[in-house]
C-alpha cells in the first residue's frame, strides 16, 4: 500500500513494545528465514483492535477443502496463503482444468533472486497472444497481486475468480465472453518466498506471509519510473506488449480503524481525466452497489492525515507520483485503480471483498466497453496534443465529507510518554476534511524533442524498457538545444522524507536523491553517434517528459542518475586564481560591482576565502563548461 513510514511506524512500535523480551528474541534474524509454523504470535493477537461486525453473503463463492481446486486459503479457513511455489502449482492445476481458457507463460526477466515470473492469460480466444487478444475486440484487463507479498488478498481472490470463471457456471463464466484478463499472481517473488509468521505486524491474517521488499531490498511499488528492478521491468513489458484497457493493483492497507473493509481509488484529474470520469460515473455505481450487496462496506482509498485524530480527515491516493503502480498506468493512458483491503479485517473478509470488487470491475469493463474505449481515446489524444503538461499536483481547498471510523479514547503511554489511541469497534460518524491533490502544481511546456547523449546508456536502457519510442543518431550531430545548469543543489529524502530525516540519511530506495534549481542554457551541442532522439509528441510523450524534465520529482535527475555531473573537473590553485582575480577586478568594473554587492549581501560568502576564489574562477573561461550541467537537451519547437 501507499503509506508514510511515520504512520506505519506508530503501530509497529506499539506492537513491539507489548511483546515480551523472549518473544523479541525469537524474531527471525537472517534474510530468507522460513517459518512454516501456523501459530500467530501471541502478542499480535492480543494487541490487534476488535473488528466491526459484518454479515457477509459473499461466502457463497467459497468451496470446501475437499474440492480439488480449493485454494490454500480456503482449505485452511484463511489461516494460510500460498507461497510462490504453491502459487505456480495451483495455477498449473487451474489451467489444466480450464478447458483451454487459461494459458500460463513466463515474463522475460527473472526476479532479483533468480525466480521466473508467471503471467496468466484468461480468454475465450484461442489465440492468446497480444495480437490475438487485440483482434478479439474485447477489452483486456491486467490485475497484479503481491507487489507487497504480505498483502496477499488479491492473489487469493483472483485464484477463486479465475476458477469460477473458467470451471464454474454462468453468470461468472460469462465474464470472459466480454473481457480478456491478464494476471500476475506474484510481482515480488523474492519477498513472497521470504515467509514468516512475523511479516505483517499490523495485519489480521493470514498467519504466515511473505516480506514487503524484494531481494534487493526495494519496495517495488516505488519503482515504476526508475525501473531498477527486473520485476517492474516485467510489468512495464506487459504494458508494452498488450493493448490494455484497465489495470488493477491489489493491496492491503493499515493505519486506523474504520468499518470499510474494501476500498479503491483512481487518479483524479491526473494525466487521464476522461478515464477517471468514466470510472467515477460508470464503474463506481456498479462496483459500490455490488460490493455492498454482499455485506461488504466500501469507500475510496483512505490514508488519515493524523492516525491519532480522525477529525483531521484523510487524503485519497489521487494524482500522485508515477513511481506508484496506478499512477504509472494513468500516465500511460490506461485506466487504473489501486485496491486496498483493510488489513485489520479478517483475512477471509479481505479476500471476499476483493473477489466481489474485482468481479464487479470486470463486469463494468465488459458491459461498457464502448464508452471505456471512447474515454481511453480521449486521454490518448490529450497525451499527444497538450502543449503544457502538468507533472505534479498539490492539495487544494479541503472538502468536507461524512466519514465513519471507530470510536476511540486516549490514554497516557508509559512507553512513549505521550498519549496513545485506543480503538473500539463501535462506529462513529463525523464530518471530516478530504485533502486531495487536485490543483496543478508543476507544469512544463512540451518541447519538440529530447536528446539523450549516448554515454548515459543506463538511462537510455530504462527509457527503452518503458516502451518510449526513439531514434538513434548514426554520426556526431550538432543541435541547438536548451540544457539546464543545476543550481542550489540539495540532497533530498524522497517521497517519504521522515524516515531519512530521523536517520540523517538522504537516500531513498537505493538512490541518493537530488533537487535543485534548473537554469536554462542555450547552446549548439554536438551529440555523439549513438545518442537517442525522443519525439515528445508520441503516445508515451508525457511519460518521457516526466522522466526527463529535471524539475519532475520522478525524473532520472531527481532519482540521482546524473549525480556524477555535480563536480567541476578542474580546480585552480590559489597562487594562480588570486592574482588573476585582481586583474579581473581591475579590468571589469561591472564584475567588481557584482563582487562587492555579493560581499555585502552574503555574509557566509564573505567569510569563506575558498568560495570567493571559486566565484572568480566561475567567471573565467577556464571553468568547466559541463559542471552541474544536466546533459539531456531539449529541442524547442520551431
Amino acid at each position: 500500500m501507499h503509506t508514510f513510514p511515520s504512520r506505519r511506524f506508530a503501530l509497529a512500535t506499539s506492537a513491539l513494545a507489548i511483546m515480551s523480551l523472549p518473544a523479541l528474541a525469537a524474531l527471525p534474524q537472517a534474510p530468507g528465514y522460513i517459518d512454516d509454523s501456523t501459530a500467530v504470535p501471541a502478542a499480535k493477537t492480543r494487541i490487534l483492535p476488535p473488528m466491526f461486525e459484518q454479515t457477509l453473503t459473499s461466502t457463497r463463492f467459497l468451496v470446501g477443502a475437499d474440492n480439488p481446486l480449493a485454494t490454500v486459503a480456503e482449505a485452511s479457513d484463511f489461516h494460510k496463503t500460498s507461497n510462490y511455489t504453491q502459487t505456480v502449482e495451483y495455477m498449473k492445476k487451474l489451467a489444466a482444468a480450464s478447458n483451454g481458457a487459461i494459458k500460463l507463460t513466463w515474463m522475460p526477466e527473472k526476479s532479483a533472486e533468480g525466480y521466473d515470473m508467471m503471467l496468466a492469460v484468461a480468454s475465450t480466444s484461442a489465440d492468446k497472444s497480444p495480437e490475438g487478444l487485440k483482434k478479439s475486440g474485447k477489452p483486456t484487463v491486467l490485475v497484479e497481486a503481491e507487489i507487497h507479498p504480505g498483502e496477499a488478498n488479491g492473489k487469493d481472490a483472483m485464484f477463486m475468480l479465475l476458477r469460477d470463471m473458467t470451471t464454474g457456471k454462468k453468470p461468472l463464466a460469462s465474464i470472459l465472453d466480454k473481457v480478456n484478463i491478464l494476471f500476475i499472481p506474484t510481482v515480488n517473488v523474492d519477498g513472497d518466498m521470504r515467509t514468516s509468521a512475523y511479516g505483517r505486524i499490523n495485519q489480521n491474517g493470514p498467519d504466515i506471509t511473505g516480506w514487503r521488499v524484494n531481494g534487493q531490498n526495494l519496495n517495488l511499488n516505488r519503482d515504476f519510473t526508475k525501473l531498477d528492478s527486473a520485476e517492474i521491468r516485467n510489468v512495464a513489458w506487459v504494458f508494452n506488449q498488450y493493448d490494455l484497457s484497465f489495470f488493477a493493483d491489489t493491496h492491503s492497507t493499515d493505519g486506523a480503524m474504520y468499518p470499510y473493509d474494501s476500498s479503491y481509488c483512481n487518479n483524479g484529474e491526473g494525466w487521464s481525466p476522461a478515464a477517471t470520469r468514466w470510472m467515477d460515473t460508470v464503474m463506481q455505481p456498479h462496483v459500490y452497489k455490488e460490493v455492498q450487496s454482499y455485506g461488504h462496506q466500501i469507500h475510496e482509498c483512505i490514508s488519515l492525515n493524523d492516525n491519532k485524530d480522525l477529525t483531521q480527515g484523510y487524503y485519497p491516493y489521487r494524482t500522485d507520483l508515477a513511481r506508484f503502480s496506478n499512477q504509472y498506468g494513468d500516465i500511460r493512458s490506461v485506466p487504473s485503480v489501486l485496491i486496498e483491503q483493510h488489513a485489520l479485517h479478517p483475512y477471509k473478509t479481505q479476500v471476499l471483498g476483493n473477489y466481489v470488487m474485482l468481479k464487479a470491475m470486470f463486469e463494468s469493463v465488459g458491459n461498457n466497453a464502448g464508452s471505456l474505449k471512447t474515454a481511453i481515446a480521449a486521454d490518448r489524444s490529450k497525451a499527444l496534443s497538450d502543449d503544457k503538461v502538468t507533472l505534479t499536483w498539490k492539495p487544494g481547498t479541503p472538502k468536507k465529507v461524512q466519514f465513519t471510523g471507530g470510536a476511540y479514547t486516549y490514554e497516557m503511554s508509559p512507553i512513549t510518554g505521550q498519549k496513545t489511541i485506543k480503538w473500539t469497534n463501535k462506529p462513529k460518524t463525523m464530518t471530516v476534511p478530504v485533502t486531495a491533490n487536485d490543483v496543478p502544481d508543476l507544469t512544463v511546456t512540451r518541447p519538440a524533442e529530447y536528446i539523450v547523449p549516448v554515454q548515459w546508456s543506463d538511462v537510455i536502457k530504462r527509457l527503452r524498457a518503458h516502451g518510449i519510442q526513439m531514434k538513434t543518431l548514426d554520426k556526431p550531430t550538432p543541435v541547438e538545444v536548451t540544457l539546464y545548469r543545476m543550481d542550489n543543489v540539495k540532497l533530498a529524502g524522497g517521497f517519504e522524507p521522515d524516515r531519512a530525516a530521523k536517520n540523517q540519511i538522504p537516500g531513498y530506495e537505493g538512490h541518493l536523491l537530488v533537487s535543485g534549481d534548473a537554469k536554462p542554457v542555450k547552446r549548439l551541442q554536438t551529440f555523439p553517434a549513438g545518442s537517442v532522439v525522443i519525439d515528445a509528441r508520441q503516445p508515451l510523450g508525457v511519460l518521457a517528459m516526466n522522466l526527463l524534465e529535471p524539475t519532475s520529482p520522478d525524473s532520472f535527475w531527481s532519482w540521482g542518475f546524473f549525480n556524477s555531473i555535480l563536480v567541476a573537473a578542474e580546480e585552480p590553485e590559489e597562487y594562480v586564481m588570486e592574482p588573476m582575480a585582481r586583474q579581473m577586478l581591475a579590468q571589469d568594473p561591472k564584475l567588481k560591482a557584482e563582487f562587492q554587492h555579493k560581499l555585502k549581501t552574503d555574509k557566509a560568502f564573505a567569510r569563506d576565502a575558498g568560495a570567493r576564489l571559486q566565484w572568480f574562477y566561475q567567471h573565467t573561461p577556464f571553468y568547466d563548461a559541463n559542471a552541474y550541467l544536466y546533459p539531456i537537451g531539449r529541442v524547442e519547437k520551431k
